[in-house]
């Protein structure tokens, strides 16, 4: 069984922070061949990171000694600095660290990735996916007061470039659709395979939009997040994560009850 959870965002106020430590107790058994952390589980934008790690240490301990066989680790926008961290510790560090995850269950070939990739190649063009990790980088060493103000910054540019991403939709599309369904029609499109670096009999799995969905044909699938946003979660459910058994993906939501 493989089980891929994101988007907890430890460290800030909305994070669900005592649900998902009941859903690791959960995952605390050698029936879980693979635990895939898939990003933003730690919130370094607006924190110290030492802080946030300090507050959480808890967390990450249970994490350390789960039963669960293999434990990955792949990175978030929001979570960015550990693949320093990581690469700094080589050898030593509590689990592999990594941008995506390749994993095969059931003669199934899956494909693990945080997903921001698919927000900046659909949204922040000619933005570069490298140089919005060396931002994402940044703004994990933007501590408090000066993470606040980065964020900030980072919202004025969006909206100075909202006017100029408008009229290009405009030209390209009129129904001018969301960010989140930018995303998911990549995720759903063959084009993945080109701008994803994707093998045509992969399935993928990603989180980041908050949205979590099983495609019908279940090749696709998002896991949601365990964090309420400031301005609602426009009816998304939240505690969701996705369960692999033989290859077969299931979109499941932690209500605090087993099984997984």
């Amino acid at each position: 069984m493989i089980i891929a959870v994101s988007d907890v965002h430890l460290g800030c106020d909305g994070s669900n922070r005592d649900a998902f430590i009941d859903f690791l107790r959960m995952c605390d058994t050698p029936d879980v061949e693979h635990l895939v952390l898939l990003g933003d589980i730690l919130d370094f934008w607006r924190r110290n990171n030492a802080q946030v790690v300090i507050e959480n240490s808890d967390v990450l301990d249970m994490i350390s000694g789960l039963k669960a066989k293999n434990v990955h680790y792949v990175v978030g926008n929001h979570d960015y600095s550990i693949l320093r961290l990581s690469k700094r510790y080589d050898g030593h560090y509590q689990f592999p660290v990594q941008r995506s995850l390749r994993l095969t269950d059931g003669g199934v070939k899956l494909y693990f990735i945080h997903g921001f990739e698919m927000e900046v190649l659909t949204t922040y063009e000619p933005l570069s996916v490298e140089a919005y990790e060396k931002f994402c980088e940044r703004m994990c060493y933007s501590e408090d007061v000066l993470g606040e103000y980065a964020s900030n910054l980072w919202n004025w540019i969006e909206n100075r470039k909202g006017a100029w991403w408008r009229y290009r939709s405009i030209r390209t599309d009129s129904r001018n659709p969301t960010d989140e369904n930018k995303i998911r029609g990549l995720a759903l499109s063959k084009g993945k395979y080109l701008l994803l670096g994707m093998q045509r009999d992969e399935k993928l799995i990603f989180g980041h939009t908050h949205d979590p969905f099983l495609s019908p044909d279940n090749m696709v699938a998002n896991t949601g997040s365990w964090f309420v946003c400031h301005g609602g979660n426009n009816g998304c459910l939240l505690n969701t994560y996705v369960k692999i058994v033989d290859g077969k993906m299931e979109l499941k939501r932690f209500d605090g009850k087993g099984p997984l």
